[in-house]
């Protein structure tokens, strides 16, 4: 896999931004210097005059296409030459580009105007700066740092901003614990109905026409908690969110005595 720096302008002739929150993928005219691109490989767009910083992230999804395929004429108002296409699918729009920006790889190993297309691994100290950017601003946890300071109508702002119409689509392999059926229910039987944290029937009824209640294990399965009733409880939603969330020490105590009590 290679990563590509290339150059765009968003015109109202040509409005790339809006086709990449809107469109699955776009086409984009083969040059010269992108022939060695390869499906698989990451583009870096860099939008030019009066930006000048890069604001997306793509995977190529196809190379050297012959015939456009994707109807995008209310974004691209220029017409199909018979060139040949690549197609882009946009991962990210980077909500900061002003850490892109270009002076700012100015001090990260560019020099010059920014002039494309080309490998980004002929700039390794940008390079390494980008994929440092790439990952604090793909990370929830320190957009959410960063989002605190914001006012209510700048959130409003930025989320009008970065709205799309097709959000990227990941595929996640994660691990799951096979819990045992009956440690399940007697845990909500014994719970009669009501959280056994903040003590409160469970807010609907199930489709069994019973309070519904989550399972939660108190010393959690994937830190090497046991799968039992010793440590198993019946909670409400919403506190078995705040244990996730908050892990606060005086619930984890209440629940651990009052397992000790029940049983």
């Amino acid at each position: 896999m290679t990563e590509w720096i290339i150059i765009y302008h968003d015109t109202e002739k040509n409005r790339v931004n809006d086709a990449l929150r809107n469109l699955p993928a776009i086409e984009w005219d083969h040059k010269p210097q992108t022939m060695g691109v390869q499906i698989g490989d990451i583009v870096y767009l860099y939008e030019a005059a009066p930006i000048y910083a890069i604001c997306w992230k793509c995977r190529v999804t196809d190379v050297l296409r012959e015939k456009s395929i994707i109807s995008a004429a209310q974004y691209f108002r220029d017409e199909d030459n018979g060139k040949l296409l690549m197609e882009f699918e946009p991962l990210y729009e980077y909500p900061f580009p002003e850490q892109l920006s270009l002076d700012v790889l100015r001090c990260n190993g560019y020099k010059g105007n920014m002039q494309g297309p080309f490998r980004l691994k002929v700039l390794p100290e940008m390079e390494n700066y980008i994929h440092q950017i790439d990952k604090e601003q793909t990370s929830a946890t320190e957009l959410k740092k960063v989002s605190q300071r914001f006012t209510l109508q700048e959130l409003k702002e930025r989320a009008r901003k970065y709205s799309r119409k097709n959000p990227a689509v990941y595929i996640v392999q994660t691990k799951q614990f096979q819990r045992n059926f009956f440690v399940s229910e007697y845990a909500k039987r014994r719970a009669g109905g009501c959280c056994e944290l903040c003590g409160k029937e469970g807010p609907f009824l199930d489709e069994n026409g019973k309070p519904y209640l989550e399972i939660h294990h108190v010393e959690w399965l994937s830190k090497g908690g046991a799968d039992s009733i010793r440590n198993t409880v019946a909670l409400c939603p919403n506190c078995h969110k705040k244990m996730h969330i908050i892990q606060d020490v005086a619930d984890i105590s209440y629940l651990k005595e009052l397992l000790e009590k029940r049983l």
